[in-house]
């Protein structure tokens, strides 16, 4: 397995920035994670709709100067009208899109110590600066939990021209789309737009440590909660093989997601398996 670090533009990702008393406790209504009102700290969480299903995966970075809110292009709008509908008299402001970049530097070794830019503690907000270049950055991870640190610049040619160059300095080089779907298929990493929509929920997905079970009511919660205890899960994520499983991959139950020349993501029927 190679350790080699890799990094890409997250160019579908949309950052705003939240105002307001009541988003925590709003948002705290609506999400699967318990968001703690806690500075310089990172909280991934789910918005689901009535029936348990994907409205976007959000990560709250509640630095100790603002809060951005990062959800993803494919989700945006209907994350802005989904608050918005449970939204009252509450204390709460959501900026439009600014101009920044995330930029997510990764191994295909998921074990591989990611300290580049030195210690950091999962989801603590650090800002750095590079020569004159200001930076802000969390060891994070993508959806499966896979580790990654995660950059938030300005969107500027300056800047993207300026961190790039130090990339390729440290041997971390971009990895094209093509390379990051074989890379995302290999290790199982769901995505907005594709694993992550409106048609599965949670539990189908494999991001359940992305829900507390414990937590007071949300929107969606009955039925995710339903499907957990007796185990009504009726799809699963997984890799296929393009060949080898060519029965599973023409059959009705099996939504092919992300895909390349050998294997492919699926969201399968379990019923499909057993026969």
């Amino acid at each position: 397995m190679s350790d080699n670090l890799s990094f890409i533009y997250q160019n579908d990702l949309v950052v705003t920035e939240l105002k307001g008393d009541d988003f925590i406790d709003l948002f705290n209504r609506l999400s699967t994670n318990n968001i703690p009102n806690q500075k310089n700290l990172i909280t991934d969480s789910i918005f689901t709709n009535e029936n348990g299903k994907f409205i976007d995966i959000v990560s709250l970075w509640n630095s100790s100067k603002y809060t951005l809110m990062i959800s993803h292009t494919p989700n945006h709008e209907n994350l802005l009208n989904w608050i918005d509908k449970f939204t009252f008299e509450e204390d709460i402001s959501i900026s439009s899109p600014l101009k920044k970049k995330v930029i997510s530097i990764y191994s295909a070794n998921k074990n591989k110590d990611l300290n580049i830019f030195g210690e950091i503690n999962k989801n603590e907000i650090i800002n750095r600066k590079l020569e004159d270049i200001e930076i802000t950055l969390s060891l994070t991870s993508f959806f499966n939990d896979h580790k990654v640190i995660n950059l938030i610049l300005d969107d500027d040619s300056k800047n993207i021209g300026f961190i790039e160059s130090y990339m390729n300095s440290q041997n971390i080089f971009q990895m094209n789309e093509s390379e990051f779907n074989s890379f995302r298929i290999k290790n199982m990493i769901p995505i907005c737009g594709r694993e992550v929509n409106n048609l599965y929920n949670p539990l189908e997905i494999g991001i359940s440590h992305m829900i507390d079970f414990d937590k007071g009511c949300y929107i969606g919660q009955e039925v995710i909660a339903r499907l957990d205890t007796y185990d009504k899960v009726q799809r699963k994520l997984m890799i296929l093989d393009k060949k080898k499983d060519i029965n599973i991959i023409s059959s009705k139950g099996c939504d092919i997601t992300t895909s390349d020349d050998d294997y492919c993501l699926a969201v399968v029927k379990k019923n499909i398996l057993t026969k």
